[in-house]
Formats: C-alpha cells, structure tokens, sequence
C-alpha cells in the first residue's frame, strides 16, 4: 500500500511538471533561458561578428558562474547565416519554432534584421541588440524590438560635423545599395542640407560587390576632400584601396560596423588615417566603468580585448538586466514591460533608457582614428 502511494505520488508530481512545462514560455525552464541568434559568423562580417559574440560571451559567463537570472543560465544558441539576408528568417524561424527560444538577440546587418520583423511581429518574440543602426528599427517604435547602440543616422551626422569642423566642405559617399547604405545616405543627405553643402559626389554599388572601377573612377574625379564609405568590412576595405590606388588623397570614414580589430588587419597600411565613428566606449578607457569592467573580465578569461567585443558585452549587459527586472516568472510580455520601464540604467558611463515611445537605448556617438601603428585612437 505504502508503496502504491509513493508511486501515486510520483506520478502526480511528475504530471504537476508536466502541466507546467506545456504551460511555460519557450525557452525557459527551472533552470535555463534559451536566447538565439542568427549572423554572420562565415562571409564578409565574420571578424566582427566573431568579436562582439565573444565580448557578450564575456559577460553572459560571468553571469551565469554567479548563478544565473534567478537561478537560471542564460544559453546562447547561434546559427550562421553568412552574412545573407534571403538565409536569416530560416535560421530565426527554426530558433523559434525546434530549439525554442525565449527571444532574438544580436542579429547582425540591416537588412537580416528586416527580414525578420514580420516573424518578430507574429510571434511576439523580444528582439534585443539588433547588431544595426538602421532608422527602420527604431522608427517607427516596434513593441518587439529594443535597440541598444545608436542609429547610424546620429553617426552620420557626428562625422559631418568632425568633418566640417576641421575645414572639409566637399564630402562625397561611396555606399551599398540596400537598406543599410540608404538609411545612411538619407542621414548624409540630411546633415549636409543642414549645413547648406551639397555632395562633393554620391556612388554606389550593388551586393554582392562586382566591378566598382567605374565608381572608383567617378569618386576620384569629384576630388572629394572626405569620403563617406558605407559597406561590410570587406567591402569599405575594397573601396579604400581601390581609391587609394587611383591616387585619392581623401580622409576616409566608415561607420561602427566597422569598429573591429579584423577589418582593420584586412586594410593594412591603408587603415592608416581612417576615422571611425563608435557607439561604445574604447576599450582603453579610464573614465568609463563599462570599460574596466569589461577589461578585467575579459582578461580573467583569456579574452582579446575589441570594440566589436565592447558592444557585445555592452549587449549582454541591457539583455540581463531586462531579464533580471522581468522577474522569477519570465513571459515574454514581463520582459518587454521590464525594458519599457527602464529609465537612465547606467551600464558603466552610457545610460540606456526606454519608453513605450522610445525604443532606442543609447544615443552615444564618438569618434576614432587608425594610428600608423594600426591601432585606434579616441
């Protein structure tokens, strides 16, 4: 009789975790939340890519060797899509849909991102740290989506203004005709009409990158004084050293998917003089906590230091603390109420904050420049 009850028993607690399981969110178990992403770890963005996964690996460790969200360790699940849009909604429909993921995190390239909105949106599943800065992620507000870094736009009109400021009037784009490249066109646009110049010359090229001699041509010839140069970091680094062998003397500029250690070791000599704008803070710095705090973890794990790496621990930081703010019950509705409620959280010097209205978490821009020792100076 005792031992019919003992297994009546058993039965009725494992029932009980059955009745749970069918009812929990995906991705979340006693002792696990799942969070997946799809980006380029093969193809023209995978330095960086490889870079800013290791820096949110940094602080995704550290977390869970200190027990986790509530007990539970945070699992990253991530899938290669090369760096091609037309393979990123595959990779997130079978994230969602056979490993079960509780959210998206860190999709890298605007158009990916793009892709996906529409599953984002039929599925009411948190996409965090989009690993872009295209306006089509922050306006209009989707309740789905939370953006850590600033929008390229801001970047943009940062480096228009460097460049003004320092005596440069003729200022000529060379871009990616895609999503990417005309979301920053319209920003380039936008910061030169504010300072009454018009574009020193606008090129083009198409994805995948074939010929650009002919646009090379065309940029060398308007004798641009800067040039806006707008690409994945095998693509920028083509575009400079195609112009530099037609003998341009232009300051060259590109933006922060750029901000990495392998895009700078693919251009050589040619990175030389290279500005960057950043939305994080350098790796080096003394006045941010975010930094130190990201070098000394980084150093107990043996992990190179980067600027790619900094967003993506910087990433890994906004991901937890909604997370944390959730609660022990995590939905993904609680979490996307828990980020809507954050309001001025100081992740070490950059403040994120956001609103039902507001869905972009830090507007920090600065600028940086390729040493001729190859490295970057802020």
């Amino acid at each position: 009789m005792k031992a019919k009850w003992i297994a009546c028993g058993l039965l009725a607690a494992t029932l009980g975790w059955a009745a749970q399981a069918a009812q929990a969110e995906p991705g979340v178990t006693r002792n696990t939340i799942r969070i997946g992403q799809s980006a380029g770890v093969t193809g023209p963005v995978a330095g960086s890519v490889k870079e800013q996964i290791a820096g949110a690996q940094v602080y995704l460790r550290t977390v869970n060797a200190s027990g986790g969200v509530a007990g539970r360790r945070i699992e990253l699940v991530t899938y290669d899509d090369g760096f091609d849009a037309k393979r990123t909604p595959d990779n997130v429909r079978k994230l969602l849909d056979e490993d079960k993921v509780f959210a998206l995190f860190m999709v890298r390239g605007t158009p990916q991102n793009e892709s996906i909105l529409p599953i984002v949106a039929a599925q009411k599943v948190p996409l965090i740290a989009p690993l872009t800065g295209a306006i089509t992620l922050h306006r209009p507000v989707n309740r789905y989506v939370f953006n850590v870094r600033a929008k390229y736009q801001d970047e943009v009109a940062r480096a228009i203004n460097h460049l003004a400021t320092s005596g440069m009037s003729r200022i000529g784009i060379f871009y990616a005709n895609d999503g990417f490249g005309r979301d920053v066109l319209e920003g380039y646009s936008t910061a030169l009409q504010a300072r009454g110049v018009q574009p020193a010359a606008t090129v083009n090229f198409a994805r995948p990158m074939g010929d650009i001699s002919q646009g090379v041509a065309a940029m060398h010839k308007a004798n641009p004084q800067a040039v806006l140069v707008i690409g994945s970091g095998s693509e920028a680094a083509r575009v400079i050293r195609e112009l530099r062998r037609a003998g341009s003397e232009a300051q060259f500029v590109t933006l922060s998917n750029n901000a990495a250690d392998a895009f700078i070791r693919e251009l050589g000599d040619d990175a030389r003089g290279l500005i960057i704008t950043q939305v994080v803070p350098g790796t080096n710095s003394s006045q941010m906590t975010l930094a130190s705090e990201y070098r000394s973890l980084a150093k107990q794990q043996g992990v190179e230091l980067s600027n790619a790496g900094m967003e993506g621990f910087m990433s890994a930081k906004v991901l937890v603390e909604g997370l944390r703010r959730a609660g022990p019950d995590l939905t993904r509705e609680r979490l996307v109420a828990a980020l809507e409620g954050m309001r001025d959280y100081d992740l070490g010097g950059i403040l994120i904050s956001y609103s039902a209205a507001r869905h972009t978490g830090s507007s920090f821009v600065e600028m940086s420049i390729v040493s001729s020792t190859g490295k970057l100076i802020r």
